[in-house]
């Protein structure tokens, strides 16, 4: 891996720390909450990575990484939120990347899509879509780029008669 190489545990981290100044002084948990964990809380997850093969033409392509933002409020003796919270607390999750990118080492990952899913009684989910663009030579060995650099064609061309 070169040198700089930006981690999936680089991009959770900064979405973790993006998270942190949006809700200061509340935990937010990766991957896992644990058992009794606390409320008010967040949770962020990767849950799927992805690969835009054609994004940028012959020249670079987009690496998709799928983030799961589960947001907790406090709740109630049986165990329910007040909605209304959950709902200012996803558009609060929502807003901490509205700048359209987060900053992860050198780089700046693009938020692509972000969306809420506030149907839950005791949490609130947003999905959110960072894209990272990269040289497409990163994933090509210099032994196959040759090969492809001296790529040779045959064409027949089938004549019609006219007689």
């Amino acid at each position: 891996m070169r040198e700089g190489t930006i981690l999936p545990a680089d991009i959770t981290g900064a979405v973790v720390e993006r998270l942190k100044e949006a809700f200061p002084g509340e935990k937010v948990y990766t991957d896992l909450a644990p058992r009794d964990f606390e409320r008010p809380s967040n949770m962020v997850e990767l849950v799927k990575l992805g690969f835009d093969a054609l994004s940028h033409g012959m020249s670079g392509v987009d690496l998709l990484y799928k983030i799961k933002i589960t947001t907790f409020s406090t709740v109630d003796e049986v165990h329910a939120s007040h909605l209304p919270v959950l709902d200012l607390r996803s558009l609060l999750v929502m807003g901490a990347f509205a700048a359209g990118y987060i900053r992860v080492k050198d780089r700046a990952p693009k938020v692509q899509s972000m969306e809420a899913d506030t149907s839950f009684f005791d949490c609130a989910v947003v999905t959110l879509t960072l894209a990272l663009t990269l040289d497409r030579a990163d994933f090509v060995g210099p032994e196959l780029y040759e090969l492809m650099q001296n790529l040779e064609l045959q064409v027949r061309v089938k004549k019609e008669n006219d007689t």
